[in-house]
C-alpha cells in the first residue's frame, strides 16, 4: 500500500507541475515569428504583449513585435518602427496602436496585410509596392494603398485627419471615399463622410518625426 500511495503522490506532483507550467504566461517568442521590430525611441516606447507583459524600449535598439502587440507611446516620446516586409512607421508623441495582420489573396505574394490599429495619436508611415500591404484603421476610417507616405492623426473624438506625403491614399469611411493624392490632405469623422481633398503643406505636416527618423 506504501509504495502504491508513493506511486500517487509522485502522479499528483507531476500533473500539478504541467498544469501550472500550462497556465504560465507564455514567453514572447512563442507568438510566432516577429511581424517587425522597434528600432528607435525618443523617451518611451511600451509595448503590451498579448499576455499583458510590459517591454519599454528607450533609446536604439532591435525589439521584435508580433501580432497582436499594443504600442504606446508616453508624453515627449517618439517612437519608429519597421514592420515586414518592409514598411517604416514613426508614432509621435501620446498615441497607442495595436498590431494586427490578415491575408488576402489579392496581395502579391504572401498575400499578408499589416493592419495598425490607430485608436488615438499620429503616426507616419510609407506603404511597401504591393498592393495594399499596409491599412490603418482608427475609430472613423480606414487608409490603405501601395507606394504611399503619409501622416494620419487622430483626435480625442476619432477625428481622424490624413495628409499624403507621395502617392494616392483609399481614404474611407462608413459614409463615402476618398482618393486622396500627394500634397492634400482630407478629414474623416464618425457618422460623416470623408471630405473633399484640401492642398496641405506635407514636408510641415510631417516635420515631427526628423528627430527619431535618425
Amino acid at each position: 500500500m506504501s509504495s502504491r500511495l508513493g506511486a500517487l503522490v509522485v502522479a499528483g506532483a507531476i500533473g500539478a507541475t504541467l498544469v501550472a507550467a500550462a497556465g504560465a504566461p507564455r514567453p514572447a517568442a512563442a507568438q510566432g515569428q516577429p511581424v517587425g521590430t522597434a528600432q528607435n525611441a525618443i523617451g518611451t516606447l511600451v509595448i503590451v504583449r498579448t499576455d499583458g507583459i510590459e517591454h519599454r524600449l528607450q533609446g536604439k535598439g532591435s525589439l521584435p513585435l508580433y501580432e497582436g502587440d499594443v504600442l504606446r507611446t508616453e508624453p515627449a516620446s517618439q517612437a519608429l518602427i519597421q514592420l515586414r516586409p518592409g514598411a517604416p512607421v514613426a508614432l509621435n508623441e501620446k498615441t497607442t496602436v495595436k498590431i494586427l495582420s490578415r491575408w488576402d489573396k489579392s496581395v502579391p505574394g504572401p498575400g499578408t496585410v499589416r493592419i495598425l490599429r490607430l485608436s488615438r495619436g499620429e503616426l507616419w508611415a510609407k506603404a511597401g509596392s504591393g498592393e495594399r500591404q499596409l491599412e490603418v484603421e482608427t475609430p472613423a476610417s480606414v487608409v490603405s494603398g501601395r507606394d504611399l507616405e503619409f501622416d494620419l492623426k487622430v483626435g480625442e473624438d476619432g477625428q481622424t485627419a490624413l495628409t499624403v506625403v507621395q502617392g494616392t491614399a483609399d481614404f474611407g469611411t462608413p459614409f463615402g471615399q476618398c482618393a486622396v493624392r500627394s500634397g492634400t490632405t482630407s478629414v474623416g469623422a464618425r457618422g460623416a463622410a470623408c471630405t473633399a481633398p484640401q492642398a496641405a503643406n506635407a514636408a510641415a505636416a510631417i516635420g515631427w518625426k526628423q528627430a527619431v527618423s535618425q
